[in-house]
């Protein structure tokens, strides 16, 4: 799965809430998948260029350690709220 069909795949699974899920622009090294509530946003997690899925410690970092990966992500796990991203 790429990222783009992660972000498209929590969209349509959470199209009943009012949350949507975006690409924030793309960094060297992480990219921010952000989650969108009418005027306010948060991140919801980082992925990096292998596909790793990482927990966000606040608006510009991750955290430390690997949450999960883009090719072994089960979406039936996936929470809205990023809960499943906790260890």
């Amino acid at each position: 799965m790429t990222l783009t069909e992660f972000v498209e795949a929590l969209n349509q699974k959470f199209s009943g809430i009012a949350y949507s899920f975006s690409i924030d622009k793309p960094g060297a090294k992480f990219t921010r998948v952000v989650r969108v509530h009418t005027t306010s946003r948060s991140v919801y997690c980082f992925v990096d260029v292998e596909g790793n899925i990482y927990k966000a410690a606040g608006w510009k970092a991750p955290a430390k350690g690997v949450r999960a990966t883009l090719e072994s992500i089960d979406l039936a796990k996936v929470d809205p709220y990023g809960s499943w991203l906790y260890r």
